[in-house]
């Protein structure tokens, strides 16, 4: 099979066209489609000469503002480098000028898949917030906000460097970019800092409260806002706190997570906090959980009675006098 033929153009550029099983995008292979949006298409794919399976994302549209989102997203991924991060290994244009660029296929469930499953213990629920937030402190050192945090685009491994992947970086924008007015996707609605669907210029803070109600969610199976931030606004940004809701987690964790989901993102902890924090947390309750072992035997002890205690005092004043 040749190279996917190129799409019939309209008004707004290319149409959307789907590759089908066999056809080549650049030097990969499609074994089948992953997913379809108005935006890209993503297909497994498999390298024809290297041992190598890749997801490849694919432009549905020549249109600039569109064509650019593949760019910049494998530009992103380039450059933050890191074990929870996939890696890209290459970016190319089809001959009808949109982008594509494929990169490293992440296996392992999902955070949204384990949400639908059997609760998490304590421990497991602080060490992935723990985690999500090194990942993410990471991404704003190197200048970026992810600004799209949410289950379904988190992934649980167990055979990389790192337990959790952030594979979809699609929504990333840098520090500096303009502020524009932001129109969530249905997934991304409840995950939404406030200040990011005002329209304001971004920071760090915009992740910290998507991953607080992460965080929230895991713990308490239910969202802390059930129409997002515009429920936010209408309450001044009250939730049922999250001690309440989950009564018997440490105290330290709700309270983090209730200071993660404050309206005015001034209050919110950075993702380096977080981290921190949480990692203490984690090594502090392993230690306490650990079962210690009783001794075979115990070794007996003499006790003065009340009266042996008595003389011996009263011995000793009189030492005390016969000095003076």
């Amino acid at each position: 099979m040749g190279h996917a033929a190129l799409p019939r153009r309209n008004s707004s550029g290319y149409s959307a066209r789907v590759a089908r099983v066999g056809e080549r995008i650049g030097e990969y292979r499609v074994v089948g489609e992953v997913t379809r949006t108005g935006t890209f298409n993503t297909y497994d794919t498999v390298h024809v000469v290297l041992p190598r399976r890749a997801l490849v994302k694919v432009m549905s549209s020549t249109v600039q503002r569109i064509a650019v989102r593949a760019v910049r997203e494998a530009y992103f991924l380039e450059t933050m480098q890191h074990g929870g991060i996939p890696r890209v290994y290459e970016s190319a244009m089809l001959a009808d000028r949109r982008p594509w660029f494929a990169r490293e296929m992440i296996e392992g469930p999902t955070l949204a898949s384990r949400l639908n499953g059997q609760p998490m213990d304590r421990l497991e629920v602080i060490s992935v917030v723990r985690d999500l937030a090194e990942l993410l402190a990471h991404a704003h050192q190197h200048g970026l906000v992810h600004t799209g945090v949410r289950p379904d685009r988190i992934q649980l491994v167990t055979d990389r460097s790192f337990p959790v992947c952030i594979a979809d970086w699609s929504d990333a924008r840098a520090h500096d970019a303009a502020a524009v007015p932001y129109v969530p996707l249905a997934g991304s609605w409840h995950y939404a800092a406030p200040e990011l669907v005002r329209g304001e210029v971004l920071d760090d803070r915009a992740d910290v409260f998507s991953l607080g109600v992460i965080g929230y969610q895991l713990l308490t199976r239910t969202l802390p806002f059930d129409r997002g931030a515009i429920a936010m606004r209408e309450a001044a940004g009250h939730h049922v706190p999250t001690e309440v809701r989950c009564p018997d987690a440490p105290p330290e964790l709700t309270g983090m997570i209730d200071q993660m989901l404050s309206y005015d993102r001034w209050d919110r902890p950075s993702c380096s906090e977080v981290r921190a924090d949480l990692a203490w947390l984690v090594q502090s309750l392993a230690t306490s959980m650990l079962r210690i072992r009783k001794p075979r035997w115990t070794p007996e002890f003499a006790f003065a009675a009340p009266e042996y205690e008595q003389l011996e005092v009263e011995r000793t004043g009189a030492v005390d006098d016969d000095q003076d």
